[in-house]
């Protein structure tokens, strides 16, 4: 049986609390996120609604694995593929998924590299991704939708739950306001105002808990600059997607700066 981290080339610490990093990442998510697992529920539901089947499904980002843990519960006869840049995350997913066996195929690419689709079987049911996307800077996103397509079985599913922007200042400062208040109204009912690290504090105290140098192992964002931290416009990515061959393409819910929406891979269509 594979050690956490064997597969990934790394040799964490032995007795690492592993349940308490991956409690310790999620709680830190919920201090930036609003209403994150009715993300993650809405995403299913969408999925349950198009899908006559699912066998196969890829998660983008998919960080630590707890969206492709809500996945693995929802579709028991699923295999969830997740992909990710950065190794120390990894780890933590595999932790947290190790007891799904071969349904689970953790993979470290660069969604910049167009060889990143390498190591994935040519039809996916559904493509996910959160919180993630929005660190791609614009062209490479729109060529990311294309390949994400292509991926795709015909009447397929992509649903992106991410930080989308206001072209109008007043309107961003206004959904940046709301969304600020909601986050410190969860955090007050959830978890109290100290309970959780900021994403600063989480990665000093897991690069210590690894035995890592802070500067020589950065955390899952650095070295990718470009992106667009608060989003681009909702209608820049529904006329992407819909550039990319996707159709029904909308927005499904959204939450101030962030939003859920996505399409169906052309080819078949209901009558």
């Amino acid at each position: 049986m594979n050690k956490i981290g064997d597969k990934l080339g790394i040799r964490p610490p032995p007795g690492l609390d592993w349940h308490h990093w991956v409690e310790r990442w999620d709680r830190m998510q919920e201090r930036y996120l609003v209403r994150r697992h009715e993300r993650f529920s809405a995403m299913i539901a969408l999925i349950e609604a198009t899908q006559p089947s699912v066998q196969r499904l890829l998660d983008l980002g998919c960080g630590p694995g707890s969206l492709a843990l809500a996945l693995l519960e929802a579709f028991p006869n699923a295999e969830v593929y997740g992909i990710d840049f950065n190794p120390h995350v990894l780890l933590l997913a595999q932790a947290r998924l190790a007891h799904f066996g071969k349904r689970v195929h953790l993979i470290r690419a660069d969604l910049r590299q167009p060889s990143w689709t390498g190591p994935l079987p040519a039809s996916m049911d559904a493509i996910v991704s959160a919180t993630a996307l929005h660190w791609l800077e614009p062209g490479l996103l729109a060529a990311l939708y294309g390949q994400l397509a292509g991926l795709l079985r015909p009447g397929g599913i992509l649903v992106n739950a991410d930080h989308v922007g206001s072209e109008h200042h007043a309107l961003q400062q206004a959904w940046e306001r709301d969304r600020d208040q909601e986050r410190t109204a969860e955090r007050n009912i959830r978890m109290g105002e100290n309970d959780a690290d900021d994403w600063d504090g989480f990665w000093t105290a897991y690069s210590r808990a690894l035995v890592c140098d802070q500067e020589t192992e950065p955390s899952s964002i650095d070295g990718w600059q470009g992106g667009v931290e608060q989003g681009l416009p909702l209608a820049w990515h529904l006329d992407r997607l819909r550039e990319s061959g996707f159709y029904a393409v909308d927005c499904f819910a959204r939450w101030h700066c962030d939003a859920l929406y996505g399409g169906i891979k052309e080819g078949t269509r209901e009558q």
